[in-house]
């Protein structure tokens, strides 16, 4: 069995990334590994997670295998869904209240905090624009959480959400409403839906 060949198609499937927890049931050998990341001169990302040199670091990713708790959500998740075109200097997640967020602050992230029962609502996974797979709430969810907190976002990103949401024909209304109800924002959803659809 040729190991080495088999960890490179790994490292290329995973978009240059190798995690020991991938190859940990394919009968290697911690040596093997090692040795592996070692020859190839692969960095640490993470606890157990390394990146090819020519790869190219998907910081959302990175960020995410660093912190598994967090869900990218806000500007992010909605520039992830393509409800805005404009990326987000800093990333910004969610994290359930009492999460001790001081490093993410720490080094540029944007943290909201979330009350523990609404933390997985419409928590769902996406695709980065690098084609890893990360946390985010979904469309739904971050309409609730824009119209929430509608006086501290940017305007336009506000107003290109919204109405991209509301043409948007894969958009799902019943879910929407049902996210707003728990979340105490029926009556302002409401309000959004009466006028754009």
């Amino acid at each position: 069995m040729n190991y080495n060949s088999i960890l490179s198609q790994i490292v290329e499937e995973q978009n240059g990334y190798l995690r020991i927890v991938d190859v940990q049931n394919k009968d290697f050998s911690k040596y093997t590994v090692m040795e592996y990341i070692k020859k190839n001169e692969m960095e640490k990302v993470a606890s157990g997670v390394y990146l090819a040199p020519d790869a190219w670091e998907d910081k959302l990713y990175s960020l995410q295998i660093r912190n598994r708790k967090i869900i990218f959500s806000n500007e992010t998740a909605l520039y992830l869904h393509s409800l805005t075109d404009r990326e987000p200097f800093n990333p910004v997640v969610s994290v359930v209240r009492g999460y001790n967020s001081r490093h993410l602050k720490g080094v540029g992230v944007i943290v909201h905090t979330v009350r523990p029962e609404w933390i997985e609502l419409g928590l769902t996974n996406a695709k980065t624009f690098a084609g890893n797979t990360v946390r985010i709430y979904d469309k739904e969810r971050c309409i609730c959480d824009i119209i929430k907190r509608r006086k501290q976002m940017d305007i336009q990103i506000f107003q290109s959400a919204i109405t991209t949401y509301f043409s948007d024909k894969k958009k799902d209304i019943h879910k929407l409403m049902e996210y707003a109800k728990i979340m105490k924002l029926e009556e302002r959803v409401r309000q959004y839906t009466e006028v754009l659809l």
